[in-house]
């Protein structure tokens, strides 16, 4: 019997081609800077001298505003009043003199500000000439009450919520008025003699002067 040859084949099966499909999604993100300041007392500080003692001794109003911030980028915060003078409503009488500097208003801040110019005790609050504010725009001469002019560290004040952060982002500010008798409001350095009639004591009226704080990003 002859012998055979017996060939073994083997056949690889052929490789499943792997389907698939894809999505893509596009993510994006838009942070936006936020500087919220709000005032949580009455905006309306009255000061009101009906009798001798006051006019000596002057009216002192703690805590007459309190501000709040909350921003997510670093900021400063200033201070000025929005014209030079006060603005008198009504005369109670015809002697005196009635322009009246808005550095009659003395203020005092309870955050300590590095800038050069400061409420860190009380000072008088600087007219809209004298604080250099143009447009809107604070210069080194500005009073600061937190950050100051300039971007380098140290000048500003960080991130954060007033909630979170009570010592840096909520501010609580005392105003004095100090008349005298006369009303020659000589405590706040002015001289009234050089304005106005040049009548050196203040005419008895009713008077208003606005105060603005800004809150700005970095400057």
């Amino acid at each position: 019997m002859a012998a055979g040859l017996i060939l073994g084949l083997t056949f690889a099966p052929e490789a499943a081609a792997q389907l698939s499909d894809e999505e893509y999604n596009y993510v994006t993100m838009d942070l936006r800077g936020i500087l919220n300041l709000t005032m949580t007392t009455n905006p309306q500080v009255d000061f009101v001298f009906k009798n001798i003692q006051e006019y000596q001794q002057g009216i002192t109003r703690f805590n007459a505003t309190q501000l709040e911030v909350d921003a997510t980028l670093a900021w400063d915060l200033f201070v000025y009043a929005s014209t030079d003078n006060w603005t008198q409503v009504e005369a109670y009488s015809t002697n005196g003199n009635n322009v009246l500097p808005a550095e009659i208003l003395e203020m005092r801040s309870s955050v300590t500000s590095t800038a050069l110019v400061n409420l860190n005790d009380f000072s008088s609050l600087l007219g809209l000439t004298n604080s250099a504010v143009a447009a809107g725009v604070p210069t080194a001469a500005t009073q600061f009450l937190a950050g100051e002019f300039g971007t380098a560290a140290g000048q500003s004040f960080d991130p954060g919520t007033a909630a979170a952060n009570p010592d840096t982002h909520q501010f609580r500010l005392d105003m004095r008025l100090v008349p005298g008798i006369p009303a020659t409001f000589a405590s706040s350095g002015v001289d009234l003699s050089l304005l106005g009639n040049n009548s050196t004591f203040a005419q008895a009226g009713y008077y208003y002067l606005e105060v603005v704080y800004s809150l700005v990003e970095d400057l």
